[in-house]
Parts: structure tokens; C-alpha cells; sequence
């Protein structure tokens, strides 16, 4: 595990960031402009099938912040000038802070010359780095909605992975080798992801999760041959191993102890350094209303102590909570020992979502499972790929007898 990072700059005011908003919805030539990222759905005991009937790339689930980095570019008297913005799920701008450049792939030799209109789905992080103290800032792409003003969303995983590589990534990582200042004055790095076939799955938990530089908490299994789907997708698989299964709730604050302070005041008054007499979770229900979660939030005395000292508003935030080997309901723990609240999110995990999360802890698909399944994954997407060769192989044949119909068609024109 490792602390979630926050991101750098200032949030954006509203009007403004309404104005991004519209440009990125025009760019996307979308109806709304809500925060256009895609989201998983849990993993169930019946997506072993699903892995077994359609092709998947996987990944490591990055222990994160979810982002959307914007390329985009400010008219200034000098001219147009590069400019990137971080946008969360709460659906706010957050610009860069200055060092980042992505050369404009036709002319990647030009540094006035650079990418915008384009649209990355990420995770932000912070990963470790051998002999030094402070972790190095990552943006981690995994996906790309648009790319210098081309909408890729309608495209499949990976073709749109395969135009991100050529056109964005070829040339950024060119421009890093090249220019040693530039890697210095980064405030953050970017990457892309690597993906895996879904069927590496005993090398996953072998190799590459022991020797990741960040946290992580559990894999992303991405349907390879389907669009970019904004909000919930049943197309994007989200296992995390039982310990890992959390649910984001609300944080609602009981009653305090009265006591008499003896100034001379009359009547009581709250103890507000005595711990509440509970601690109500709260999940989101139809209608944007919150509704109590069937157990409250257990709090040791000494958790209570290191929640004072935190000297942040508890009541009302978003908290990520795990279920103990007891059954209580726990708040999930950054390394400092602090609370993973999820101020980066908007609202709490929705009733539909809770009750994956439930079904997913009571009936888990464990790493035992994924591995047990691997086999008949390997031959189901063996078939796959026969089929779509041969269905490619068809289609080159016949558009090669097509063009020699249309030959043929225009020498017996010119004969005659």
C-alpha cells in the first residue's frame, strides 16, 4: 500500500471550469457535460465465463486517484501556449503546474509545436523510488478518449491503445530521451499502462503485483473489441482479492455527550472530545438521497484519538471502509495510519454498487479462482483470435476480388 497522492494546482472556479467543461463535451460530441469517464463493475463469479467468451486486456488496479488529463492550449500575446489540466470525479479542472510537454506528432522535432484536443483516463500516484525518501508522482494512462481533436471513443481498446502509442506516447517518451531538463521539471511523469492478455494471470500474481513501485488493489479486466462507454461499464471488470472488496460511504457523525462545563453558563453543552455515540454509514439511493447502511462504522477509542488529531471536518465526507474478519465494518487505512477519505469523489458508492461489493464478499472469486481459470482461458481466446483471422482473411479476399471486378469493369469499357 502507499498514501493516495493529491493533485497538484488549484482547483479551477466554477465559471471557468464550465467553460472546459463545454469544450470537452464538444469534443467528444457528447449531450452532457458530466465527468465523461467510464467505471467498472465488480467482479463477479460469472465473469469467469465472460473471460471465456469475449477477449479482455488486463492490468494492475492501481491504489490511486482517478483522473482525466485534458491537453488543451491558452491564447496568450505571445501566442498559443500549452496547457494541461487534471479533471477528477467530481468532474473539477485542476490546470498542471508548468513542465509538461507533448510533442505534436507531425512535427516532434518543433517544442512550439505540441498536442491538444486530446483526452487521457488515468490514475494518479505515487510510486516509489529506490534510494530516495520522497515518492515520484505518476499519471498512469490506461485508455484515451480523444487524440489531437479526434473523437476515439467509438473505436475498440485496442485501437484506440494503438493510436495513443503512435501519436502521443512515440513522441513524448522521444522528447524525454532527448531533452534531460525536461524529465527534471516534470511536475509529474507520464505513462502508459501496461496491459496483459487476460490469461497471464499466474504471472500477474507471481511476477508483476510483488515488484510494482505503487499500491495496488487488485486487477482491471477491459473488454478489448468494445467503445468507450462513459459512466458505469459491464464491460470494464474490477476484481480486487476479499481484503481489498471496500465500499465508499458517507460519513455521518451521532450524538455527543453532554456535560456541564461549570463556567457559570446555563444548561449543557456537546463534548465534542468524547467520541459520538455512533458512527452512521450512509449509501446513495435513486433521487440523489442518502439512505443508512445496515451496519454502522467501528471505531476503537485510540482511532477516535487520531481522528481528533487529524483537526478536519469528519461529518459529511466520503470514507472508504472494508469489511473485518469480525464482520464490523472498518475504515481503510493510508500508511500514515490516517482514514482513506475520498475527497476526490463527489458522492458515495450507489445502492447498485454496494450490493456488487456485498456479493462479491460473501460469495469472493479468489486469486485461486482467477488462476484455476487461466487454462481454459488461454484456449477460449486461442479460438477467438483463429476466428477473427480467418473472419480478416475473408474480408482481405474479398475486397481483393472487388477490386479486380472493378478492373475488369473498366478494361472492357476502354475495349469498347
Amino acid at each position: 500500500m502507499s498514501s493516495v497522492p493529491t493533485i497538484p494546482g488549484q482547483q479551477i472556479p466554477q465559471p471557468h471550469a464550465q467553460v472546459l467543461r463545454e469544450q470537452v463535451r464538444e469534443l467528444l460530441g457528447r449531450d452532457s457535460d458530466r465527468f465523461p469517464g467510464a467505471q467498472p463493475v465488480s467482479f463477479a463469479r460469472n465473469h469467469l465465463t465472460e473471460l471465456q467468451r469475449s477477449e479482455y486486456f488486463m492490468c494492475e488496479k492501481t491504489d490511486g486517484i482517478r483522473c482525466l488529463l485534458f491537453l488543451s492550449y491558452i491564447d496568450t500575446p505571445e501566442g498559443f501556449q500549452e496547457i494541461q489540466y487534471l479533471i477528477d470525479r467530481k468532474n473539477n479542472y485542476y490546470p498542471v503546474p508548468k513542465g509538461l510537454h507533448f510533442p505534436h506528432h507531425k512535427y516532434p522535432r518543433d517544442d512550439d509545436k505540441f498536442s491538444f484536443g486530446t483526452l487521457l483516463d488515468g490514475e494518479l500516484v505515487n510510486d516509489r523510488v529506490p534510494g530516495q525518501p520522497k515518492p515520484r508522482l505518476i499519471f498512469y494512462v490506461f485508455d484515451c478518449l480523444a487524440v489531437d481533436n479526434l473523437n476515439m471513443m467509438q473505436r475498440t481498446l485496442d485501437k484506440r491503445l494503438g493510436y495513443m502509442d503512435m501519436h502521443l506516447f512515440g513522441p513524448y517518451n522521444n522528447h524525454l530521451k532527448t531533452h534531460a531538463i525536461a524529465q527534471a521539471t516534470e511536475p509529474f511523469r507520464v505513462k502508459r499502462k501496461q496491459m496483459h492478455s487476460s490469461y497471464h494471470i499466474s504471472d500477474m500474481f507471481r511476477n508483476i503485483l510483488p515488484s510494482l513501485p505503487h499500491g495496488n488493489d487488485g486487477l482491471v479486466f477491459t473488454r478489448k473489441n468494445t467503445p468507450y462507454h462513459p459512466g458505469t461499464d459491464p464491460h470494464i471488470l474490477k476484481w480486487k482479492p476479499p481484503h481489498e472488496n471496500t465500499i465508499d460511504f458517507k460519513l455521518r457523525l451521532g450524538e455527543f455527550p453532554m456535560f456541564d462545563p461549570e463556567d457559570g453558563e446555563d444548561g449543557l453543552i456537546p463534548d465534542y472530545d468524547a467520541m459520538p455515540d455512533r458512527f452512521q454509514l450512509l449509501v446513495l439511493h435513486n433521487s440523489n438521497k442518502y439512505q443508512p447502511f445496515q451496519h454502522d462504522l467501528h471505531v476503537e477509542e485510540a482511532e477516535w484519538e487520531a481522528l481528533k488529531g487529524l483537526g478536519q471536518r469528519l461529518d459529511g465526507r466520503i470514507i472508504e471502509c472494508y469489511r473485518d474478519v469480525h464482520g464490523r465494518w472498518r475504515y481503510k487505512q493510508d500508511d500514515d495510519g490516517t482514514p482513506r477519505f475520498r475527497d476526490d469523489k463527489k458522492d458515495a458508492n450507489h445502492i447498485s454498487t454496494v450490493n456488487s461489493v456485498l456479493e462479491s464478499i460473501e460469495d469472493p472469486v479468489t486469486e485461486q479462482d482467477l488462476i484455476a481459470t487461466e487454462n481454459k482461458i488461454r484456449d477460449a481466446v486461442k479460438v477467438m483470435r483463429e476466428r477473427e483471422a480467418e473472419m480478416q482473411q475473408r474480408k482481405a479476399r474479398e475486397m481483393e476480388h472487388r477490386d479486380d471486378m472493378e478492373r475488369e469493369g473498366k478494361k472492357r469499357k476502354l475495349s469498347e
